[in-house]
């Protein structure tokens, strides 16, 4: 699908090939998401440039992803996508800017190009040139990081919180607040687990999309600095290239914060098998004793002097009671219970 904006007017979908041309001189931004062989084709000999397959857009060496040819710039980004649902994505977009017409090259639709839709329908004269365009989408692009990151720093938040209060209650004493074992067992940390690897694989898809951005704004940066026309939008690419930095350190925050969760988590389920390890070693050596009055008495020897005695059952179902209450009353005392 090919979408045309022309200056201070709404969009228009291609509605047929021969319309191609016309449509092509008078748009400032050309919209291309997921297109046909045909429509690159026209598209092609409209502009007279070519157009990178998606097999180019998914290249990763940067010869492959930011290169010039004449006075057109081809800059090629990495967005993310499906950030809604449990399995986001990274997607790559193309940025083919000419001095009078920029061409974006898609073949998912992110919420940002949603956003700044949007944003020129509401005030379409403040995009009237190629460099408005394309600074417009980089800022949208940048927003929805910078909201990613913000979701997922809200998230850890979350899950710090459940990881470090599991299996625990609060009372107060005084001024202060003591956290006491509860006696309700302690949740299942495998939900836990899956949660912290979706918000692992957020930050390091965000900070692929950061560094691929970067590059971007560097690059156009060095390839316009000498273009007057390009004055404005390079005095805007400061503040861009500022934000980028900005996230950058902040994603890489979240990512240490993402590796300490997952330690104390991982900790918190060693904690938890040793409970339960303990608890069972503690069982064993409580039930040991009565074990070993029943194999005594147990033993099938004619000479055993207790076997002719009246209270020779009640007497070892006593001493079974006695040598297990013994060593769960010395494990509490010294606090293994």
């Amino acid at each position: 699908m090919i979408t045309f904006y022309c200056p201070g007017q709404p969009a228009i979908e291609l509605p047929d090939s021969a319309q191609c041309l016309e449509l092509t001189r008078r748009a400032v931004w050309i919209d291309v998401c997921e297109p046909t062989a045909e429509e690159e084709r026209v598209l092609e000999a409209a502009l007279g440039v070519d157009v990178p397959t998606r097999d180019e857009m998914q290249a990763i060496e940067l010869s492959s992803r930011l290169y010039r040819e004449g006075d057109v710039l081809y800059m090629t980004g990495t967005v993310l996508t499906n950030v809604h649902i449990e399995r986001p994505a990274s997607s790559a977009v193309t940025f083919i800017l000419m001095p009078e017409q920029l061409v974006t090259l898609r073949y998912e639709t992110p919420l940002a190009f949603q956003a700044f839709r949007m944003r020129r329908e509401a005030n379409p004269k403040s995009y009237r040139t190629s460099y408005d365009i394309l600074a417009g989408i980089i800022d949208a692009i940048i927003e929805r990081i910078a909201d990613i990151l913000e979701a997922v720093g809200v998230n850890l938040d979350h899950i710090s919180g459940e990881v470090f209060n599991a299996g625990h209650n609060q009372r107060t004493i005084g001024s202060s607040v003591a956290v006491r074992p509860s006696k309700v067992a302690q949740r299942d940390f495998l939900e836990v687990l899956r949660r912290i690897g979706m918000n692992s694989d957020l930050v390091s898809r965000t900070r692929e999309s950061l560094v691929s951005f970067s590059r971007l704004v560097a690059f156009f940066r060095e390839a316009q600095k000498d273009t007057v026309t390009a004055r404005e939008a390079l005095t805007h690419t400061k503040t861009v290239a500022v934000d980028l930095s900005s996230l950058s350190e902040h994603a890489t925050f979240l990512a240490t914060k993402v590796s300490f969760v997952l330690d104390a988590t991982l900790g918190m389920i060693n904690n938890e098998q040793n409970r339960i390890v303990k608890i069972v070693s503690i069982a064993a050596v409580v039930f040991l004793p009565p074990t070993l009055v029943a194999s005594i008495y147990g033993m099938n020897f004619e000479l055993i002097p207790e076997l002719k005695w009246t209270g020779g059952y009640p007497f070892a179902i006593a001493l079974m009671i006695i040598s297990a209450v013994l060593p769960y009353f010395w494990f509490k005392r010294k606090g293994w219970l």
